[in-house]
């Protein structure tokens, strides 16, 4: 297949691994020997729209997204044009799984980021920390134990599970993050959850009030923004996994090293040798220093800092009183009865009073006891008289 190879030769190395792989999975797909006995096939039967369909279907039962299945079926494309085989393109196109509408997703800003992480509640903030600090995917932060962790080691690391292989890989985490991380799980069961929810550490956060509390916080500082397509928003919690690579690639390290700490496929077997942790801790050392945040900076005023501080006190509280049921719930509950999303000074007066509420109900109950209590008293001691006299 000299002439295929050819073609190949002339393109980057990138698009020869996507074009590689493309013929190996047409074969696959078609119960093809090997591009040879392919090839003859097609050109003696003509039926090579059938073959195109069974390939497609068959990276669709893989679940390959509609962007790569484009990406491999153009590498067939090239492959049948280059030897002269035809297909009629409207046939092939009616095989075609829909396009996705590709979303304007921005890595933000640290100082962005600095601002955003205190005006969150501590369990939210750690996770947000993480997830820029480490490049990890949110649901594989969520499946955290603290037994997952190692903050002793140099440097402190994590072992987390890949979400899209499930196979386990290392993270290493920033000085800063760990010392915040030693002090949250101080005194935990190792087999709780890193970043568990309000009910307590065997309950592990869900990733809408993650969003929601992120977002919130993005739109006090109004930088809650919609993209170009006006289907996402330009700052979402994979932004956090963009921002690390972003930063990481900004300071020049290696491109390999960062793709294996995201957990990437990076095809591994195509190059010489894989890393090992050591090499790769050793690498992530020199570029620490970029993954740092520093919260001094930022213009946040002196007034949101206290109404945040009060309502996450509020909030606390209310977890307290209420372990059943979060304050996000009762903000929604709230603001879908207003019709309108609620701010934090609203906020703060609905944890005020429906905290001020229940204690004059417990004070009322309380009372209530005291004074049948001291009825009781009374009776009892009107009987033991009256028995004395006879």
């Amino acid at each position: 297949m000299n002439l295929w190879r050819s073609f190949l030769e002339g393109h980057d190395s990138k698009t020869r691994e996507i074009y590689d792989d493309a013929v190996n999975y047409f074969l696959e797909a078609n119960g093809f020997k090997d591009l040879t006995q392919a090839l003859s096939y097609l050109k003696r039967n003509k039926n090579s729209e059938e073959k195109i369909a069974n390939f497609i279907s068959y990276l669709r039962e893989r679940k390959l997204s509609p962007n790569t299945v484009r990406l491999y079926l153009s590498g067939i494309k090239n492959l049948l044009t280059l030897y002269d085989i035809s297909f009629n393109p409207l046939k092939v196109r009616g095989f075609m799984p829909k396009k996705r509408l590709i979303r304007d997703l921005k890595p933000i800003p640290k100082d962005l980021l600095a601002r955003v992480l205190p005006l969150m509640r501590q369990n939210k903030r750690l996770l947000i920390w993480f997830l820029f600090s480490t490049g990890c995917r949110v649901g594989e932060a969520l499946n955290l134990r603290i037994r997952d962790l190692d903050l002793d080691s140099d440097p402190p690391r994590a072992e987390v599970e890949t979400e899209k292989t499930l196979e386990k890989r290392i993270v290493f985490i920033p000085s800063d993050l760990a010392k915040a991380l030693r002090e949250w799980i101080k005194n935990k069961d190792p087999q709780s959850y890193v970043f568990h929810n309000e009910r307590g550490p065997q309950y592990p956060l869900a990733i809408n009030h993650v969003r929601s509390a992120f977002q919130s916080a993005l739109k006090r500082l109004e930088a809650l923004k919609r993209d170009k397509s006006d289907r996402g928003w330009e700052y979402s919690l994979h932004s956090l996994r963009k921002t690390f690579k972003t930063v990481l690639q900004n300071a020049g390290m290696d491109g390999l090293m960062i793709e294996l700490l995201m957990g990437h496929d990076v095809g591994i077997d195509r190059h010489y040798y894989k890393p090992t942790i050591e090499e790769i801790a050793k690498e992530w050392k020199k570029y620490e220093r970029h993954l740092l945040l520093n919260f001094g900076s930022g213009n946040i005023v002196p007034e949101e800092l206290i109404k945040t501080a009060t309502l996450v006190s509020l909030e606390t509280v209310w977890s307290a009183l209420f372990p059943n049921q979060s304050p996000e719930e009762l903000y929604y509950n709230r603001a879908r009865l207003l019709n309108k999303e609620l701010t934090i000074d609203e906020k703060i007066h609905l944890l005020k009073t429906a905290i001020q509420n229940y204690v004059s109900f417990l004070r009322g109950v309380e009372q209530q006891k005291l004074t049948e209590a001291f009825k009781e008293a009374i009776e009892e001691a009107k009987a033991y008289r009256n028995k004395r006299r006879h």
